[in-house]
């Protein structure tokens, strides 16, 4: 009971960001204005989304990261809630030599492991990609040891984006 709970109010919290995020779609110039100083960084391509999806995972692996694993969001929710929501797909993204130095300073930070990055269809039928900024996650932490490598990996998914 106590799992089905805690499933229920994550779908639920899923689906407000969805929605939310959804009523906000931006355009390209504004995202990164938008978003500067939050905990992503977000840019919007002009491609489909399933190919956007493969060239994220292609400029993924080019910065050292491997995709460990893919949710499809529509999928999950609809079964879930019956609820339709547009193209949403989370990939788990682990950079391994960052996995293990950041296991060396703080052996719980596993919990906020993998460095997430979604695609998703916007409402005007863009396609945005956004990638968590693990420099402000990891101020979370207090752990002054974590700031230049939670930097080094937020640049490398800037890359990302600027790939794309």
């Amino acid at each position: 009971m106590k799992t089905t709970r805690i499933i229920t109010l994550f779908v639920a919290g899923v689906i407000a960001f969805i929605s939310h995020a959804h009523a906000q779609d931006i355009s390209a110039s504004s995202v990164t204005d938008q978003i500067e100083g939050k905990y992503y960084t977000a840019v919007i391509v002009d491609t489909d989304f399933e190919t956007t999806i493969e060239n994220v995972k292609i400029a993924l692996k080019e910065q050292g990261f491997g995709v460990v694993s893919e949710i499809n969001m529509q999928e999950k929710l609809k079964k879930g809630t019956g609820n339709d929501v547009p193209n949403y797909t989370i990939l788990g993204a682990c950079n391994p030599n960052g996995a293990y130095q950041a296991l060396q300073i703080e052996e719980q930070i596993g919990v906020m492991l993998p460095c997430n990055v979604i695609v998703r269809e916007t409402s005007n039928g863009k396609v945005e990609v956004a990638a968590i900024n693990p420099e402000r996650t990891m101020q979370s932490i207090g752990n002054p040891e974590m700031i230049p490598l939670a930097r080094e990996i937020s640049d490398k998914l800037k890359l990302v984006l600027e790939a794309l």
